[in-house]
């Protein structure tokens, strides 16, 4: 007899996670950059060169946020009714 294999539905809530927890990150880098404050971009664990270049750029642009919350109603839409 073969091996039984179990086919499951995609579990998306880890990605949904993860890009919620980007956005949190990304939101708080840019206030750390609205201050100044290029010891709390250090504090969230971003490098000299892309702290330079968030304080540059003046932080991170919106539409990365549209993205990820775009990807999230994506993965809720399509991951069944467990996904929230």
């Amino acid at each position: 007899m073969g091996a039984i294999h179990f086919i499951r539905a995609p579990d998306y809530r880890f990605d949904i996670l993860r890009l919620q927890q980007a956005n949190a990150l990304m939101r708080s880098a840019n206030r750390a950059v609205a201050f100044g404050d290029d010891i709390e971009l250090a504090r969230l664990g971003f490098a000299a060169e892309h702290r330079e270049e968030l304080m540059r750029g003046g932080g991170f642009h919106e539409r990365l946020f549209r993205a990820n919350y775009q990807t999230i109603s994506y993965l809720r839409r399509h991951g069944g009714k467990h996904v929230h």
